[in-house]
């Protein structure tokens, strides 16, 4: 649980491919890494500029001249983008915190499952509270292009879930094994 709550604010920092949300509001172009945004105790602040690793952001870049994506374009795109972050980045905290939480329950294996069920509860509630701002920046972002910037936009993420999923496919440690589970 800790590593997808890892992934969804790296995902939401970057404009990653949503994951239970359609192919109409993702925006990035690249697979989804582990790394968390912000410092670690005892590291410097990351640069805000800088996504994190593996990621970069749609509207700057290579992918802004593919796009034809204009300097106002970027420009409300990166504000969106800003305006959006902390509120993701404090909803992320919340759910760290949440699940530890209810990892260390877990672990214990003292609470009643109402406790437990509680917990979860409020797991999910806070991780769809982040899904949920995290796909309405998108759809505001989504807004801002032109038809036919949004449909180029989905030509790329098409190629890229395309590429993903061809390297997924090899790195499948289930293919190479016989039927009856030999190598």
């Amino acid at each position: 649980m800790a590593r997808q709550a890892a992934w969804i604010l790296a995902a939401a920092a970057a404009i990653v491919s949503a994951g239970p949300a359609s192919a109409e509001t993702r925006c990035d172009l690249t697979a989804p890494q582990t790394e968390q945004r912000g410092a670690k105790p005892g590291e410097p602040d990351k640069d805000p500029q800088k996504p994190p690793q593996g990621h970069r952001k749609f509207w700057q870049g290579d992918t802004k001249t593919e796009l034809g994506i204009t300097n106002q374009q970027s420009a409300e795109i990166e504000q969106i983008f800003r305006a959006t972050l902390p509120k993701l980045e404090a909803t992320k905290d919340k759910l760290d915190k949440l699940e530890a939480t209810l990892s260390q329950t877990i672990k214990d294996n003292t609470a009643d499952l109402a406790t437990v069920a509680q917990q979860v509860d409020r797991l999910e509630t806070v991780r769809a509270e982040l899904y949920k701002t995290r796909t309405l920046m998108l759809y505001r972002m989504r807004g801002v292009l032109s038809a036919d910037q949004r449909a180029k936009l989905q030509q790329i993420m098409d190629r890229a879930d395309a590429d993903r999923r061809k390297s997924s496919d090899q790195k499948d440690p289930k293919d190479s094994k016989d039927t009856d589970g030999r190598r």
